[in-house]
């Protein structure tokens, strides 16, 4: 092997070492954020569908953010959703 090559595999090493390291941590990292997410959002199902309009979400948004898997971001999803919903204004400049 040349020198190269032998710091390559040194690297490449220390790398699959990192993020061996690192994995349960982004793991508890995922854990924690989709419980701060279960934590606010599971009490708004218990709200009517007007106000979690009023307050920009729907109810099956809601139900398909908690289903998600671990690895995808729930609350990303929901406020993605939320942003991209037309708002009243909008509804209301369309219809006429």
């Amino acid at each position: 092997m040349t020198t190269t090559q032998l710091h390559t595999s040194d690297l490449h090493r220390r790398a699959l070492f990192a993020g061996m390291i690192d994995a349960p941590r982004n793991l508890a990292r995922q854990i924690a954020r989709r419980r701060k997410f279960r934590s606010a959002f599971i009490p708004l199902l218990t709200e009517r569908d007007q106000i979690l309009c009023d307050i920009g979400y729907q109810r099956h948004d809601i139900l398909r953010a908690l289903r998600l898997p671990l690895r995808e971001d729930a609350i990303g999803y929901i406020e993605c959703k939320r942003l991209t919903r037309p708002t009243e204004a909008d509804q209301t400049r369309l219809t006429r």
